[in-house]
């Protein structure tokens, strides 16, 4: 019935989800896309609170007092130009490359629902639409300006797109979703000097080749087998010319890992080398961690909770456990403050064979039927059965 009720509403958040497709806009200065939500939502008779330059909840009370749920959407772009050739291909310098058109789309679609049922229901729905995802910003600033209080929330829920396959499918993990995220940049600064009189210099191409390596064996070295983390560096620039021992080099990179104890260890060790290396060289090494973001964490009695729901009201999905990603989120954040759930939905569109943050990639509009599901069954169940 409930996936019925969203179906028929899946032509109208086609073009909410359009719309929104071709305004897309970055980090927390997401002005548009406020707008445009805000007066969906106004539209419904909710009441919105502002958080921030763009965030956005609402409030659906149910028919009596009872405990609060919050659902989430990101709202938010990439810094790219967009190539899928669809006929609403965004224009411009950002793009929906991740599907958080979508998520918004799907919320406002359940949210179009629940303000139908209201009276089937006790407690509160809190909708949180935030920008800011990719740079781990938003739910940052909106839990600081009060998004998990006034009612509390006692339970959260958030969708992602997921493309392993076409829809139809939510992937989910009771414990640890996505690794935490540690970005850094590192500046060396040497002696720059002629390349034939290399002992005259301290020579910041060479510092950083050590650094690099160091990095690496904290990985190979330092972190049990049965851990999984990754160090990749995606910057190491330096130099203009073959016989000139550059003054500067730079070097970015970005570290992950589900586990909260590696994630503490790798930092302290990553600093300890620099200070090493700082003193061993005579370089001046500034390590900066400029984004971070913990590790999701699923609560494994909400997951199972959760999970029970959809397969009771939502048979029409198939639901598949011990489901990881390598990305990370900033839903993290919420998920250290209340009991979370983090679902992957598949919206893969046949041949399409690119990834999330690519240009040409193109999310599956059929999976709107069953986001606005999943987030409806389980609101509604979760509120009554709690």
């Amino acid at each position: 019935m409930i996936f019925e009720k969203a179906n028929a509403i899946k032509d109208d958040i086609i073009k909410i989800r359009r719309d929104l497709h071709q305004i897309p806009e970055l980090g927390l200065s997401t002005p548009k896309t406020k707008a445009y939500i805000k007066k969906e939502l106004e539209a419904l008779g909710l009441e919105i609170k502002e958080y921030g330059e763009s965030g956005l909840s609402a409030l659906i009370k149910g028919r009596e007092e009872g405990k609060t749920i919050l659902l989430r959407a990101d709202m938010d772009a990439l810094p790219m130009k967009e190539n899928s050739g669809l006929e609403f291909e965004a224009k411009g310098d950002a793009a929906h490359t991740c599907g958080h058109d979508l998520h918004s789309s799907m919320l406002l679609g359940a949210a179009r629902l629940l303000v139908e049922r209201k009276d089937e229901f006790k407690g509160n729905i809190k909708l949180m639409f935030q920008p800011a995802e990719e740079i781990f910003k938003g739910s940052e600033m909106m839990i600081e300006e009060g998004i998990l209080e006034d009612p509390k929330v006692d339970a959260a829920l958030a969708l992602h797109t997921e493309l392993q396959g076409e829809p139809g499918t939510i992937y989910y993990n009771e414990g640890y979703m996505t690794t935490s995220c540690d970005n850094f940049k590192i500046t060396i600064t040497g002696k720059g000097g002629h390349g034939a009189y290399p002992h005259t210099t301290i020579d910041p191409i060479h510092v950083g080749v050590m650094l690099y390596l160091s990095f690496g064996e904290l990985v190979s070295r330092e972190v049990p087998p049965s851990e999984v983390v990754t160090l990749t560096f995606g910057q190491f620039s330096g130099g203009s010319n073959s016989n000139i021992i550059p003054e500067i080099v730079e070097m970015q990179g970005t570290m992950r890992s589900y586990s909260p104890e590696v994630r503490e260890k790798l930092k302290k060790r990553m600093l300890e080398i620099v200070e090493g290396l700082a003193i061993t060289t005579g370089a001046k090494i500034d390590l900066d961690f400029f984004a971070g973001v913990p590790s999701t964490y699923s609560d494994p009695d909400l997951t199972r909770e959760f999970i029970e729901i959809l397969k009771e009201n939502v048979p029409e999905l198939k639901l598949v456990g011990d489901h990881r990603i390598m990305a990370s989120e900033d839903m993290a954040n919420v998920s250290v403050k209340v009991p979370t759930v983090y679902l992957m939905l598949d919206s893969k569109t046949a041949g399409n064979d690119f990834s999330h943050h690519n240009p040409a990639v193109n999310f599956n509009e059929d999976a709107i039927p069953y986001g606005i599901s999943t987030f409806v069954a389980i609101a509604i169940n979760y509120l009554n059965n709690n």
